[in-house]
């Protein structure tokens, strides 16, 4: 198991291999050059602050998304070295639910946020029991 000083290592790692990998021979592409590439997704200040290993490791999937956008490689590989669970395809309900009326849905919405809320707090406490 790993704790969060290694998942953020793990993350640090693969930004600082893309960006030498990226760049010239002995001049890694520059963490400003990258950010312009993830096309809005990803800012410079995070960018640069995970190649220093000064990020909490938690990314949204956004900045995932820009990350791979940036560096070149697949979202599961950035979602992998930070330890992050990765988004589920959208989610469909079958047909017979289009019958629920739209005060209905929002209980149904507002329950399965509950969840989330409660499955994420679970993810956040086993980074922290990992050590």
């Amino acid at each position: 198991m790993t704790d969060d000083g290694e998942l953020v290592d793990q993350l640090q790692q693969l930004v600082l291999r893309r960006l030498a990998e990226l760049g010239e021979p002995g001049r890694p592409m520059s963490a400003r050059r990258a950010a312009d590439r993830s096309r809005g997704l990803l800012s410079f200040h995070t960018l640069y602050a995970i190649a220093r290993g000064e990020h909490s490791g938690r990314i949204s999937d956004r900045v995932a998304e820009g990350l791979a956008t940036a560096l070149d490689v697949p979202v599961g590989e950035v979602y992998e070295a930070a330890g992050a669970p990765r988004p589920q395809t959208r989610w469909q309900l079958p047909p017979t639910f289009d019958r629920v009326p739209p005060e209905h849905r929002r209980v149904f919405e507002e329950a399965i946020a509950l969840y989330l809320v409660a499955e994420q707090r679970g993810y956040e406490r086993g980074r922290r029991d990992r050590s």
